[in-house]
Formats: structure tokens, C-alpha cells, sequence
């Protein structure tokens, strides 16, 4: 099955990307929401994406937070990922 057979509207389906794209536009201090259920549920290409952003930022001397509100129980790959990385504020 391709994206074009899972995602009809044309307009939404120009939307997508892939995760580091996603990262790419979350700004420095933006409040972002992630939520899921357990392992099933919660993001996990965008956060380690973004992890990997904020290490690239900070290894160049870039402040780089962001404030993260999270829905039932998350793993490693979000919270985690942020955290080891120094990016949530």
C-alpha cells in the first residue's frame, strides 16, 4: 500500500515529510504536545529527530530547549531522547 492509497486529500498528503524535516520545524522554546498510549501509541521518529537537532545546536554553542507536555506513558525514544540530549526546559 502506498501513502497516495493511505492519504487521499491531496493537500494533506503534500504535507507529509519525514521526521527530520518535522524537527526542523520546531522553533527554540516552542511548547510542544506528544502523546500516545505506552509504547503502542507515542511519536518516536520526531523526537529522536529533534533530539539529534538539539545536539547539533548545542555542539555548535546554540541555546536550544523546548517545553515538552506529554499524554500517558511515554518511553526512552521521547521523553528520553530530549532529556539525554538537555532539551527540555
Amino acid at each position: 500500500m502506498s501513502l497516495a492509497d493511505r492519504v487521499l486529500h491531496p493537500a494533506l498528503l503534500d504535507r507529509v515529510m519525514s521526521a527530520d524535516q518535522a524537527a526542523a520545524l520546531i522553533p527554540a522554546g516552542a511548547n510542544v504536545g506528544m502523546s500516545g498510549f505506552t509504547g503502542a501509541g507515542y511519536p518516536k521518529a520526531v523526537p529522536l529527530a529533534l533530539a539529534r537537532r538539539i545536539e547539533s545546536e548545542h555542539a555548535q554553542g546554540k541555546p536550544f530547549k523546548i517545553g515538552l507536555w506529554t499524554g500517558a506513558s511515554t518511553a526512552p525514544e521521547l521523553d528520553g531522547a530530549l532529556a539525554k540530549v538537555g532539551g527540555i526546559d
